[in-house]
């Protein structure tokens, strides 16, 4: 049986804490500090249960605050906030973690720390949020993607059948055909399962139901 550090549970318990802050306690130096608690608090997100996850976020924004200044490891967490609230469709509160990552990566000119994929994860948060007044915006941060960045197929597909989404709801016919072609052909080499129709969660009554790939890429 793997041995489990003390900062890589992935479930939680009096105990557990416990032997967490004494451990963390312990430890040298407020870098060791801030990867520990950005570790531990990234386990527990992938945890199902929801208390769970919660003591997550709590860690997570523990480091925010305690130790701001620690950026490898803040810039990790507030992607990772992001991710979470996105997967769980808390749509404003992911905009603003991907929003503030993506800054800090201006600012220092790297994506170093990085899935360097935040201004794709962004441009979908705002794109399932239904708000058709920033569609522009997400377009912008699709198009003007360094695309050699995505160096595994899984990557390109996402981006392109993102970006065919994006063009189809703005009616850019010509680019979402492309983009939607393009993400079929990446579908077939590596096997990945096709997006399929969704509504997004906006206010009630405008929803916008997605068209599939297959439906965009005929451009009718």
């Amino acid at each position: 049986m793997i041995k489990t550090e003390w900062y890589t549970n992935k479930t939680w318990n009096g105990k557990i804490d416990s032997n967490f802050e004494d451990h963390l306690k312990r430890a040298r130096g407020t870098s060791n500090k801030a990867e520990f608690l950005q570790i531990q608090g990234c386990y527990l997100l992938e945890n199902s249960q929801t208390n769970i996850q919660e003591v997550g976020l709590a860690l997570l924004s523990r480091l925010l605050e305690d130790f701001s200044s620690e950026y490898s490891s803040v810039i990790l967490a507030q992607e990772k906030m992001g991710d979470y609230y996105l997967k769980y469709h808390q749509y404003e509160k992911a905009a603003q973690y991907y929003a503030i990552v993506i800054n800090y990566c201006t600012v220092q000119n790297s994506r170093s720390g990085t899935s360097t994929m935040t201004d794709l994860k962004l441009a979908e948060t705002i794109v399932n949020s239904n708000k058709e007044d920033q569609l522009e915006a997400a377009y912008q941060l699709v198009i003007n993607y360094p695309v050699a960045l995505l160096k595994y197929t899984v990557g390109k597909y996402f981006y392109a059948a993102l970006a065919a989404q994006i063009c189809d709801a703005m009616n850019k016919k010509e680019e979402a055909v492309a983009f939607a072609k393009s993400a079929l052909e990446l579908s077939k080499m590596a096997n990945i399962p096709l997006l399929k129709n969704k509504s997004t969660e906006g206010n009630k009554g405008i929803g916008r139901a997605f068209r599939t790939l297959e439906e965009i890429s005929i451009g009718s």
